[in-house]
């Protein structure tokens, strides 16, 4: 095959999957612009429950990479370089051999292994004085929940004076 229809090809299926995908785009951004307007937030986790999820920081990550900042983008959420090298190995799959990915499920439990170890790890190291490490008091569990405030409270206390040693 010529490598200009090749081309022709490739940007052809990314194309047809963009077209497809923007309804799920626009809802994406219908939600970004409610839900950050209410909570100065996006992750729905964080917005309920007030605590990181694993996925915290990643769109500053993307933005990191994007001005070719990989330093940065590792200090806030280094899963990003995990979901990079995952896209990567389902684009070559999906865009350039255009066949179904091979080893999806196993691809996918590793990511999500990769992406639950790092916040473990960085849960255990950061939390709650790092940002995006930190808690969020503005949340619907604080509002809705009577002494869910207060247990977090408690929790927050209790970490802080672990990790000062008493």
């Amino acid at each position: 095959m010529e490598n200009g229809n090749r081309g022709k090809i490739i940007i052809k299926r990314i194309l047809r999957d963009v077209k497809e995908a923007s309804g799920a785009g626009v809802a994406f951004l219908i939600y970004y612009l409610i839900i950050h307007s209410i909570f100065n937030a996006f992750c729905p986790f964080l917005v309920t429950t007030g605590l990181p999820c694993p996925g915290c920081g990643l769109t500053r990550a993307v933005l990191y990479l994007l001005q070719g900042q990989p330093g940065r983008a590792a200090h806030i959420n280094p899963s990003i370089f995990l979901l990079l090298g995952f896209a990567m190995y389902c684009g070559y799959f999906r865009y350039i051999k255009g066949s179904p990915v091979r080893g999806i499920k196993g691809a996918l439990a590793a990511l999500t292994a990769g992406i639950l170890i790092l916040y473990a790890v960085r849960m255990y190291l950061y939390f709650p004085g790092r940002a995006p490490y930190v808690y969020q008091s503005n949340n619907l569990l604080a509002a809705w929940v009577p002494g869910y405030r207060e247990w977090m409270r408690g929790i927050l206390e209790g970490i802080r004076a672990w990790r000062q040693g008493g």
